[in-house]
Protein backbone atom coordinates (compact mmCIF):
# COMPACT_ATOMS: atom_id res chain seq x y z
CA UNK A 1 0.00 0.00 0.00
CA UNK A 2 1.32 3.71 -1.04
CA UNK A 3 2.37 5.86 1.77
CA UNK A 4 -0.08 8.49 0.89
CA UNK A 5 -2.68 5.59 1.06
CA UNK A 6 -1.92 5.31 4.40
CA UNK A 7 -1.99 8.46 5.67
CA UNK A 8 -5.22 9.22 4.02
CA UNK A 9 -6.82 6.27 5.42
CA UNK A 10 -5.31 7.19 9.08
CA UNK A 11 -6.33 10.65 8.93
CA UNK A 12 -9.83 9.15 7.99
CA UNK A 13 -9.81 7.09 10.67
CA UNK A 14 -8.67 9.75 13.06
CA UNK A 15 -11.71 12.24 11.83
CA UNK A 16 -14.75 9.48 12.48
CA UNK A 17 -13.74 9.82 16.00
CA UNK A 18 -12.99 13.63 16.67
CA UNK A 19 -13.64 13.68 20.25
CA UNK A 20 -11.37 10.94 21.60
CA UNK A 21 -9.30 12.00 18.69
CA UNK A 22 -8.75 15.33 20.36
CA UNK A 23 -8.79 13.81 23.97
CA UNK A 24 -5.86 11.54 22.99
CA UNK A 25 -4.17 14.75 21.39
CA UNK A 26 -4.89 17.04 24.32
CA UNK A 27 -3.14 14.49 27.19
CA UNK A 28 -0.43 14.55 24.67
CA UNK A 29 -0.20 18.25 24.32
CA UNK A 30 -0.35 18.55 27.90
CA UNK A 31 2.75 16.22 28.62
CA UNK A 32 4.77 18.13 26.22
CA UNK A 33 3.59 21.46 26.99
CA UNK A 34 4.76 20.81 30.74
CA UNK A 35 8.26 19.50 29.65
CA UNK A 36 8.90 22.18 27.39
CA UNK A 37 7.64 24.71 29.75
CA UNK A 38 9.61 23.64 32.76
CA UNK A 39 12.88 22.73 30.70
CA UNK A 40 12.90 26.27 29.06
CA UNK A 41 12.78 28.54 32.56
CA UNK A 42 15.46 25.98 34.49
CA UNK A 43 17.62 26.96 30.96
CA UNK A 44 16.75 30.88 31.39
CA UNK A 45 17.23 31.06 35.11
CA UNK A 46 20.97 29.20 34.47
CA UNK A 47 21.77 31.32 31.42
CA UNK A 48 20.97 34.68 33.65
CA UNK A 49 23.01 33.95 36.85
CA UNK A 50 25.86 32.31 34.26
CA UNK A 51 25.56 35.73 32.46
CA UNK A 52 25.26 37.55 36.13
CA UNK A 53 28.38 35.96 37.19
CA UNK A 54 30.11 36.80 34.50
CA UNK A 55 29.39 40.34 34.35
CA UNK A 56 31.24 39.87 37.76
CA UNK A 57 34.51 37.92 35.73
CA UNK A 58 35.51 33.87 36.47
CA UNK A 59 38.66 35.42 38.54
CA UNK A 60 36.67 37.23 41.27
CA UNK A 61 36.56 36.10 44.94
CA UNK A 62 34.53 37.71 47.69
CA UNK A 63 35.47 37.46 51.29
CA UNK A 64 33.20 38.15 54.26
CA UNK A 65 34.18 37.94 57.44
CA UNK A 66 32.99 35.04 60.12
CA UNK A 67 34.16 36.68 63.31
CA UNK A 68 36.43 40.02 63.65
CA UNK A 69 36.70 42.94 60.97
CA UNK A 70 39.32 43.57 57.87
CA UNK A 71 41.34 45.76 58.25
CA UNK A 72 43.94 48.14 56.39
CA UNK A 73 46.22 45.42 57.18
CA UNK A 74 44.41 42.67 56.17
CA UNK A 75 43.99 44.50 52.50
CA UNK A 76 47.92 44.46 52.58
CA UNK A 77 48.42 41.07 53.42
CA UNK A 78 46.08 40.07 50.39
CA UNK A 79 48.01 42.04 48.25
CA UNK A 80 51.02 40.12 49.03
CA UNK A 81 49.89 37.18 47.99
CA UNK A 82 50.79 35.40 45.06
CA UNK A 83 48.32 35.03 42.36
CA UNK A 84 46.37 38.24 43.32
CA UNK A 85 45.82 41.13 40.78
CA UNK A 86 43.70 43.19 42.66
CA UNK A 87 42.06 44.22 45.68
CA UNK A 88 39.07 46.23 46.50
CA UNK A 89 37.97 47.03 50.21
CA UNK A 90 34.30 47.51 50.81
CA UNK A 91 31.73 48.60 53.12
CA UNK A 92 28.35 46.86 52.31
CA UNK A 93 24.92 48.37 53.98
CA UNK A 94 21.05 47.94 54.19
CA UNK A 95 19.08 51.28 53.89
CA UNK A 96 15.64 52.81 53.14
CA UNK A 97 15.82 55.44 50.17
CA UNK A 98 13.08 57.81 50.32
CA UNK A 99 12.15 58.80 46.61
CA UNK A 100 9.32 60.25 45.53
CA UNK A 101 7.63 60.22 49.35
CA UNK A 102 8.13 56.23 48.98
CA UNK A 103 10.75 53.85 51.34
CA UNK A 104 12.63 51.85 48.97
CA UNK A 105 14.95 49.13 50.04
CA UNK A 106 18.59 49.80 49.16
CA UNK A 107 21.96 48.40 49.42
CA UNK A 108 24.75 51.09 49.95
CA UNK A 109 28.40 50.49 48.95
CA UNK A 110 31.08 51.91 49.93
CA UNK A 111 33.90 51.35 47.23
CA UNK A 112 36.39 53.52 45.89
CA UNK A 113 35.72 55.22 42.20
CA UNK A 114 38.47 54.00 40.74
CA UNK A 115 37.03 50.38 41.49
CA UNK A 116 33.95 50.51 40.29
CA UNK A 117 34.30 48.68 37.11
CA UNK A 118 36.19 46.30 39.10
CA UNK A 119 32.70 45.68 41.07
CA UNK A 120 30.37 46.25 37.92
CA UNK A 121 32.27 44.35 35.71
CA UNK A 122 31.44 47.88 32.97
CA UNK A 123 30.05 50.91 34.62
CA UNK A 124 27.31 51.39 31.88
CA UNK A 125 25.39 54.82 32.74
CA UNK A 126 22.12 55.91 32.16
CA UNK A 127 23.20 59.32 33.34
CA UNK A 128 25.31 61.63 34.80
CA UNK A 129 29.12 60.26 35.97
CA UNK A 130 31.16 58.42 38.42
CA UNK A 131 31.91 60.16 41.33
CA UNK A 132 35.30 61.63 41.76
CA UNK A 133 37.73 60.18 44.61
CA UNK A 134 37.63 63.50 46.55
CA UNK A 135 34.12 63.77 46.37
CA UNK A 136 32.00 63.73 49.85
CA UNK A 137 28.20 63.03 50.23
CA UNK A 138 27.32 61.88 47.06
CA UNK A 139 26.27 58.50 44.83
CA UNK A 140 25.30 56.21 42.08
CA UNK A 141 21.92 55.17 41.77
CA UNK A 142 21.09 51.77 40.77
CA UNK A 143 18.43 51.38 37.26
CA UNK A 144 15.87 50.18 40.11
CA UNK A 145 16.14 53.09 42.41
CA UNK A 146 15.51 55.43 39.82
CA UNK A 147 12.88 53.93 38.35
CA UNK A 148 10.69 52.10 41.34
CA UNK A 149 8.11 51.18 38.59
CA UNK A 150 8.89 49.33 35.29
CA UNK A 151 6.33 51.73 33.47
CA UNK A 152 8.45 54.34 34.28
CA UNK A 153 9.88 56.50 31.12
CA UNK A 154 11.60 58.96 33.10
CA UNK A 155 13.57 58.70 36.43
CA UNK A 156 12.32 59.38 39.82
CA UNK A 157 15.45 60.75 40.94
CA UNK A 158 17.43 63.94 39.52
CA UNK A 159 20.63 64.65 39.84
CA UNK A 160 22.28 67.31 42.03
CA UNK A 161 18.92 66.82 44.26
CA UNK A 162 19.54 65.22 47.68
CA UNK A 163 17.95 61.65 48.68
CA UNK A 164 17.61 61.09 52.19
CA UNK A 165 18.60 57.50 53.43
CA UNK A 166 17.69 56.00 56.60
CA UNK A 167 19.99 53.76 58.52
CA UNK A 168 18.40 51.63 61.18
CA UNK A 169 21.15 50.29 63.16
CA UNK A 170 21.15 48.03 66.73
CA UNK A 171 20.54 50.96 68.95
CA UNK A 172 19.39 54.27 66.78
CA UNK A 173 18.15 55.26 63.76
CA UNK A 174 20.46 57.60 61.24
CA UNK A 175 19.62 59.83 58.18
CA UNK A 176 21.86 60.69 55.84
CA UNK A 177 21.63 62.74 52.30
CA UNK A 178 23.17 61.52 49.30
CA UNK A 179 23.34 63.93 46.02
CA UNK A 180 23.02 61.74 42.91
CA UNK A 181 25.40 61.93 40.13
CA UNK A 182 25.06 59.53 38.48
CA UNK A 183 21.84 56.74 37.61
CA UNK A 184 22.91 53.46 36.21
CA UNK A 185 21.56 51.48 33.34
CA UNK A 186 19.55 48.07 33.95
CA UNK A 187 21.65 45.81 34.78
CA UNK A 188 19.36 42.77 35.40
CA UNK A 189 19.57 40.37 38.46
CA UNK A 190 22.94 39.40 40.74
CA UNK A 191 23.43 37.04 43.48
CA UNK A 192 26.39 39.13 44.90
CA UNK A 193 25.61 42.86 44.61
CA UNK A 194 22.75 43.22 42.83
CA UNK A 195 23.44 46.70 40.84
CA UNK A 196 19.61 47.95 40.15
CA UNK A 197 19.23 48.41 44.01
CA UNK A 198 22.28 49.31 45.12
CA UNK A 199 23.59 52.91 45.96
CA UNK A 200 27.45 52.98 45.26
CA UNK A 201 28.91 55.78 47.30
CA UNK A 202 32.77 56.74 48.09
CA UNK A 203 34.56 54.41 50.90
CA UNK A 204 35.09 57.32 53.14
CA UNK A 205 31.32 57.98 53.16
CA UNK A 206 30.05 54.61 54.10
CA UNK A 207 32.96 54.33 56.49
CA UNK A 208 31.74 57.83 58.14
CA UNK A 209 27.88 56.55 58.22
CA UNK A 210 29.13 53.39 59.91
CA UNK A 211 31.52 55.54 62.20
CA UNK A 212 34.52 52.66 61.26
CA UNK A 213 37.41 52.56 59.45
CA UNK A 214 37.23 48.58 58.51
CA UNK A 215 35.64 46.87 55.74
CA UNK A 216 33.19 44.16 55.71
CA UNK A 217 33.50 42.73 52.14
CA UNK A 218 36.62 42.44 49.82
CA UNK A 219 36.81 41.57 46.05
CA UNK A 220 39.80 40.16 45.32
CA UNK A 221 40.82 39.24 41.45
CA UNK A 222 43.27 36.45 40.44
CA UNK A 223 45.78 36.94 38.03
CA UNK A 224 43.71 34.73 35.57
CA UNK A 225 41.11 32.10 35.38
CA UNK A 226 43.39 28.98 36.01
CA UNK A 227 45.18 30.12 38.86
CA UNK A 228 41.52 30.73 40.68
CA UNK A 229 41.16 27.37 42.17
CA UNK A 230 45.24 28.09 43.91
CA UNK A 231 43.89 31.61 45.56
CA UNK A 232 40.87 30.18 47.05
CA UNK A 233 43.01 27.04 48.28
CA UNK A 234 44.97 30.11 49.80
CA UNK A 235 42.63 32.29 51.29
CA UNK A 236 40.80 29.67 52.74
CA UNK A 237 43.71 28.26 54.43
CA UNK A 238 44.71 31.81 55.66
CA UNK A 239 41.50 33.25 56.62
CA UNK A 240 39.21 30.52 56.63
CA UNK A 241 38.74 30.39 60.22
CA UNK A 242 37.93 33.91 60.31
CA UNK A 243 36.04 34.71 57.24
CA UNK A 244 34.27 32.95 53.96
CA UNK A 245 35.74 32.92 50.61
CA UNK A 246 33.13 32.70 47.68
CA UNK A 247 34.80 31.78 44.11
CA UNK A 248 32.41 33.01 41.60
CA UNK A 249 34.17 30.47 39.20
CA UNK A 250 33.47 27.57 42.13
CA UNK A 251 29.55 29.18 42.28
CA UNK A 252 29.19 29.28 38.77
CA UNK A 253 29.65 25.31 38.32
CA UNK A 254 27.60 24.92 41.33
CA UNK A 255 24.54 26.70 39.53
CA UNK A 256 25.33 24.82 36.49
CA UNK A 257 25.23 21.58 38.09
CA UNK A 258 21.75 22.19 40.40
CA UNK A 259 20.59 24.15 37.60
CA UNK A 260 21.20 20.75 34.97
CA UNK A 261 20.11 18.42 37.61
CA UNK A 262 16.76 20.59 38.39
CA UNK A 263 16.28 20.28 34.40
CA UNK A 264 16.41 16.79 34.50
CA UNK A 265 14.17 16.12 37.68
CA UNK A 266 12.02 18.79 36.66
CA UNK A 267 11.82 17.49 32.83
CA UNK A 268 11.34 14.15 34.35
CA UNK A 269 8.31 15.06 36.25
CA UNK A 270 6.47 16.49 33.54
CA UNK A 271 7.25 13.13 31.49
CA UNK A 272 5.46 11.60 34.17
CA UNK A 273 2.43 12.91 32.57
CA UNK A 274 3.32 12.01 28.54
CA UNK A 275 3.38 8.41 30.57
CA UNK A 276 -0.37 9.10 31.20
CA UNK A 277 -1.16 10.02 27.91
CA UNK A 278 0.84 6.59 26.67
CA UNK A 279 -2.00 4.46 29.13
CA UNK A 280 -4.66 6.72 27.42
CA UNK A 281 -3.28 6.22 23.81
CA UNK A 282 -3.10 2.50 24.29
CA UNK A 283 -6.43 2.49 25.93
CA UNK A 284 -8.09 4.50 23.34
CA UNK A 285 -6.47 2.02 20.51
CA UNK A 286 -7.91 -0.86 22.03
CA UNK A 287 -11.63 0.32 22.39
CA UNK A 288 -10.69 1.47 18.46
CA UNK A 289 -9.78 -1.73 17.47
CA UNK A 290 -12.60 -3.53 18.87
CA UNK A 291 -15.29 -1.25 17.36
CA UNK A 292 -13.85 -1.77 14.09
CA UNK A 293 -13.26 -5.13 13.47
CA UNK A 294 -15.81 -5.30 10.71
CA UNK A 295 -13.68 -2.41 9.03
CA UNK A 296 -10.44 -4.35 9.67
CA UNK A 297 -12.38 -7.25 7.88
CA UNK A 298 -13.26 -6.01 4.91
CA UNK A 299 -9.63 -4.53 4.49
CA UNK A 300 -8.29 -7.83 4.88
CA UNK A 301 -10.81 -9.15 2.04
CA UNK A 302 -9.86 -6.59 -0.05
CA UNK A 303 -5.95 -7.74 -0.15
CA UNK A 304 -4.71 -5.65 3.44
CA UNK A 305 -1.94 -7.43 4.72
CA UNK A 306 -0.92 -8.13 8.56
CA UNK A 307 1.54 -5.69 7.42
CA UNK A 308 -0.50 -2.98 6.00
CA UNK A 309 -2.95 -2.93 8.88
CA UNK A 310 -0.30 -2.57 11.64
CA UNK A 311 1.29 0.31 9.81
CA UNK A 312 -2.24 1.34 9.28
CA UNK A 313 -3.09 1.84 13.06
CA UNK A 314 0.63 2.49 13.76
CA UNK A 315 -0.02 6.09 11.45
CA UNK A 316 -2.81 6.92 13.38
CA UNK A 317 -0.46 7.12 16.58
CA UNK A 318 1.96 8.44 14.40
CA UNK A 319 -0.11 11.65 13.39
CA UNK A 320 -1.70 11.82 17.09
CA UNK A 321 1.92 12.13 18.28
CA UNK A 322 3.20 14.46 15.75
CA UNK A 323 0.12 16.96 16.60
CA UNK A 324 -0.01 16.49 19.99
CA UNK A 325 3.87 17.05 20.05
CA UNK A 326 3.62 20.56 17.96
CA UNK A 327 0.68 21.83 19.57
CA UNK A 328 2.49 20.96 23.18
CA UNK A 329 5.49 22.78 22.16
CA UNK A 330 3.49 25.72 21.03
CA UNK A 331 1.58 25.50 24.24
CA UNK A 332 4.50 25.18 26.59
CA UNK A 333 6.71 27.98 25.11
CA UNK A 334 3.49 30.51 25.71
CA UNK A 335 2.99 28.73 29.07
CA UNK A 336 6.86 29.49 30.21
CA UNK A 337 6.34 33.08 28.79
CA UNK A 338 3.51 33.24 31.10
CA UNK A 339 4.55 31.42 33.92
CA UNK A 340 7.09 34.14 34.79
CA UNK A 341 4.62 37.11 34.78
CA UNK A 342 2.64 35.27 37.53
CA UNK A 343 5.41 34.41 39.94
CA UNK A 344 6.45 37.90 39.41
CA UNK A 345 2.88 39.37 40.27
CA UNK A 346 2.80 37.16 43.17
CA UNK A 347 5.76 37.69 44.35
CA UNK A 348 5.52 41.66 43.97
CA UNK A 349 1.91 41.42 46.06
CA UNK A 350 3.63 39.25 48.81
CA UNK A 351 6.38 41.93 49.54
CA UNK A 352 4.97 44.16 51.42
CA UNK A 353 4.45 41.46 53.60
CA UNK A 354 8.18 41.36 54.56
CA UNK A 355 10.14 43.63 56.76
CA UNK A 356 13.60 44.36 57.65
CA UNK A 357 15.90 46.37 59.95
CA UNK A 358 18.04 48.65 57.79
CA UNK A 359 21.57 47.90 58.35
CA UNK A 360 21.99 45.80 60.66
CA UNK A 361 23.55 41.81 60.36
CA UNK A 362 24.06 39.10 63.69
CA UNK A 363 27.74 39.12 63.12
CA UNK A 364 28.66 41.24 60.25
CA UNK A 365 27.66 45.04 61.11
CA UNK A 366 26.04 45.98 57.76
CA UNK A 367 26.27 42.97 56.40
CA UNK A 368 23.49 43.32 53.85
CA UNK A 369 22.89 40.03 52.95
CA UNK A 370 25.54 38.07 53.71
CA UNK A 371 24.60 37.08 57.07
CA UNK A 372 27.20 35.12 59.77
CA UNK A 373 26.28 33.17 63.00
CA UNK A 374 28.19 30.40 64.47
CA UNK A 375 30.48 30.44 61.62
CA UNK A 376 28.39 29.41 59.10
CA UNK A 377 27.50 31.94 56.15
CA UNK A 378 24.87 32.25 54.08
CA UNK A 379 23.39 33.99 51.51
CA UNK A 380 20.03 35.80 49.98
CA UNK A 381 19.35 36.84 47.18
CA UNK A 382 17.50 40.11 47.73
CA UNK A 383 16.97 42.79 50.02
CA UNK A 384 14.31 43.88 52.74
CA UNK A 385 13.12 46.99 54.80
CA UNK A 386 10.27 48.04 55.62
CA UNK A 387 7.72 49.55 52.66
CA UNK A 388 10.62 47.95 50.18
CA UNK A 389 9.36 48.15 46.63
CA UNK A 390 12.26 46.75 45.43
CA UNK A 391 13.94 43.80 45.31
CA UNK A 392 16.63 41.43 43.74
CA UNK A 393 15.78 37.86 42.01
CA UNK A 394 17.10 36.49 39.48
CA UNK A 395 15.58 36.34 35.92
CA UNK A 396 12.97 34.15 35.15
CA UNK A 397 12.97 34.59 31.00
CA UNK A 398 12.97 31.33 29.42
CA UNK A 399 15.32 29.92 26.82
CA UNK A 400 13.53 27.61 23.99
CA UNK A 401 15.79 25.73 21.92
CA UNK A 402 15.43 23.86 19.23
CA UNK A 403 17.25 21.27 21.10
CA UNK A 404 14.09 21.07 23.19
CA UNK A 405 11.91 21.45 20.84
CA UNK A 406 13.09 18.51 18.77
CA UNK A 407 13.35 16.63 21.46
CA UNK A 408 9.59 17.13 23.06
CA UNK A 409 8.11 16.27 19.79
CA UNK A 410 10.21 13.03 19.55
CA UNK A 411 9.43 11.99 22.88
CA UNK A 412 5.64 12.57 21.96
CA UNK A 413 6.02 10.25 19.08
CA UNK A 414 7.84 7.72 20.82
CA UNK A 415 5.06 7.78 23.38
CA UNK A 416 2.06 7.49 20.87
CA UNK A 417 3.80 4.69 18.80
CA UNK A 418 4.94 2.60 21.98
CA UNK A 419 1.37 2.54 23.36
CA UNK A 420 -0.11 1.75 19.96
CA UNK A 421 2.07 -0.98 19.80
CA UNK A 422 0.38 -4.13 20.91
CA UNK A 423 -3.28 -2.72 19.80
CA UNK A 424 -1.77 -2.45 16.39
CA UNK A 425 -0.46 -5.78 16.27
CA UNK A 426 -3.64 -7.03 17.66
CA UNK A 427 -5.78 -5.47 14.95
CA UNK A 428 -3.52 -7.35 12.42
CA UNK A 429 -4.24 -10.44 13.49
CA UNK A 430 -7.83 -10.04 13.38
CA UNK A 431 -9.53 -13.28 11.93
CA UNK A 432 -10.93 -11.88 8.46
CA UNK A 433 -13.66 -14.04 8.65
CA UNK A 434 -14.85 -13.72 12.29
CA UNK A 435 -14.50 -9.88 11.36
CA UNK A 436 -16.56 -10.09 8.61
CA UNK A 437 -19.15 -11.41 10.64
CA UNK A 438 -19.26 -9.23 13.59
CA UNK A 439 -21.32 -5.81 13.84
Amino acid sequence: MKTKDTIWLALKGISQRKLRTGLTILSVVIGVAAIVALVSLVAGISASISSSLSSIGPTSLYILPKTGIFTVATIASIESLPNVSVVVPMIRLNANATVDGQQISTTIIGVNNYSISNVLGTVNLYNGNVYNQTSTDVGIFGHGIAFPSTLQTSPSITLDEPIYLTEKGISSTKSVAIVPVGVLNSYGSSILIDPDTSIFVPLQIAQAIENRDSYNLILVKATNASSVGALDTLLTNVYGSSATIFSVQKIAQTVSSITGSLGILLGSIAGISLIVAGISILSIMMVSVNERTHEIGILKSIGFKKRDILILFLSEALIIGIAGGVIGVVAGTGGSYILPVLLSSASTSSSGAHAGSGFGGPTIRGGGNFRSSGGSTAFSGGTQGSGSTTSSSISLTPIVTPTIVVIAIAIAIIVSIAASLYPAWKASTVDPIKALRSE
